[in-house]
């Protein structure tokens, strides 16, 4: 027998009894309808990367059935996002075998099921709480990139309930790897929490290197409305320094923060005058209209007693407003104002 061969069937046996191995020391998976929970896993995600497609009829069922496991799912997708590939070789021996068929293994990378647990937990939402210490270890054992990414991602789904990863995630805030710091950053923007505590660690991240992390932090600033007052300084800094905003899409989301947080430092009044009154006799003549989406809309309807006060948006500004007055029931004749 060749030195080659024997190293081949090493790695055959190697493989085998580390599966054997692994299938045995396990928690014993929750089976619906004859099947585990890692086969309705299986390249069930929300994208087009499904199989069966996303939201196909198949892909619904293997939905269904995870959200009827509940939490009975939890010990296999703690062990699903914390799963490693193994060495390269017996990997590459692994696929090897499947391809031909010596094996029944059907070796699935570890990525792969890192990405199907994190979609599992979005799946489980709040309902998950059980598995955050679980969460938390793995997140600071950083078994690899991805799946260190894909626990932030799972603690952030969780909610609230996650609050004990909050400081861990937080030293995250300052780590090297700017793709390590977006998901911190998201996932404690996701979790919410005590303001005295996120507050102060995303205020420090808004002069982040990484655009998608300022992004991500002015996001969950947001969230907090008034109580991140405290900030405002730094988001008006970052409005008159180009350099922090790079675009106009950061731009716009760090005026829709300051809207909910202080909306006095970026509204702005619109006085609009017309030769012809508008109000007679202590009510309007006509209706005074705005534009929403290319569409008209009435925002105070004609014969409205004067005084009045409208206001159609609550959420934030709104940019290049147009208003017009005219007859309610049609928009023909209407007269455009500015």
């Amino acid at each position: 027998m060749n030195k080659r061969l024997i190293i081949i069937l090493g790695l055959f046996l190697t493989s085998i009894l580390g599966t054997l191995v692994w299938q045995t020391s396990s928690p014993r998976e929750p089976v619906v309808e004859g099947r585990k929970l890692t086969s309705w896993l299986d390249h069930h995600v929300a994208s087009s990367a499904a199989k069966p497609p996303y939201d196909s009829p198949g892909w619904k069922k293997a939905d269904e059935v995870l959200r009827s496991m509940g939490t009975n799912a939890i010990p296999t997708l703690l062990r699903m996002i914390r799963s490693k590939d193994p060495s390269p070789e017996v990997l590459k021996f692994l696929q090897f075998a499947g391809r031909y068929r010596w094996t029944r293994i059907n070796y699935r990378s570890a990525m792969s099921r890192h990405e199907e647990a994190e979609y599992a937990f979005e799946v489980l939402n709040a309902n998950a709480v059980s598995a955050v210490p679980g969460l938390i270890k793995i997140y600071e054992e950083n078994v690899s990139p991805s799946s260190q990414m894909c626990v932030a991602l799972a603690l952030g789904h969780i909610g609230r309930g996650a609050h004990a990863a909050l400081p861990t995630l937080i030293r995250n805030f300052t780590h090297i790897d700017g793709k390590v710091r977006f998901y911190a950053v998201s996932a404690v923007a996701d979790i919410n929490g005590e303001p005295s505590v996120v507050v102060p660690a995303l205020r420090s991240v808004l002069k982040d290197p990484n655009a998608n992390v300022r992004w991500n932090a002015v996001t969950g600033l947001s969230h907090f409305g008034s109580k991140a007052r405290s900030t405002v300084p730094d988001l008006l800094e970052m409005l008159n320094e180009p350099g922090m905003v790079v675009s106009t899409d950061i731009a716009r989301n760090v005026e829709m923060a300051l809207w909910q947080i202080a909306p006095e430092k970026v509204g702005k009044p619109l006085v609009v005058e017309d030769s012809t009154p508008i109000v007679a006799n202590g009510s309007t003549t006509q209706a005074l209209k705005i534009t929403f989406h290319g569409e008209r809309k009435t925002l105070i309807a004609a014969r409205t007693t004067s005084p009045a006060v409208a206001q159609f948006w609550d959420s934030d500004p709104r940019p290049r407003l147009t208003l017009y007055r005219g007859v309610s029931a049609s928009d023909e004749k209407d007269h455009f104002l500015g």
